[in-house]
């Protein structure tokens, strides 16, 4: 039997994780809402919302243009983690960490963008 090992700040997980808080979205079969990613790796992500899902249930993530489902993995004190049916994409992962090192730039990216519409 091989055993998984972690090194440095992964503890249990595989992969690690990249700390970003920005605006996302969840939805389930039965309501949507706004929430704040925490974090996010290839494999999953943290959220903190206002309402909980249950445990166990099918959700999908929008994390700026990216959307993917999930299944809650765990839910305590208005957070909670979600485990993506499929990896996201290194191309996915690389975008969301370009937003967080070049926050500002992004933010008028999306400002031009939404008055580019109205024009």
């Amino acid at each position: 039997m091989i055993r998984n090992t972690t090194f440095g700040k992964l503890g249990k997980r595989a992969v690690p994780r990249l700390d970003i808080a920005i605006d996302g979205g969840l939805q389930t079969t039965g309501y949507s809402e706004q929430c704040r990613v925490e974090n996010v790796s290839r494999t999953g992500c943290r959220l903190h919302l206002e309402r909980e899902p249950r445990l166990g249930t099918t959700v999908m993530i929008r994390i700026e243009r990216i959307e993917t489902l999930g299944d809650v993995s765990w839910v305590r004190d208005g957070r909670c983690g979600v485990t993506f049916a499929d990896p996201l994409k290194p191309t996915e992962l690389e975008r969301l960490r370009w937003i967080v090192n070049h926050a500002e730039t992004h933010e008028k990216n999306v400002v031009n963008s939404a008055t580019a519409i109205w024009r």
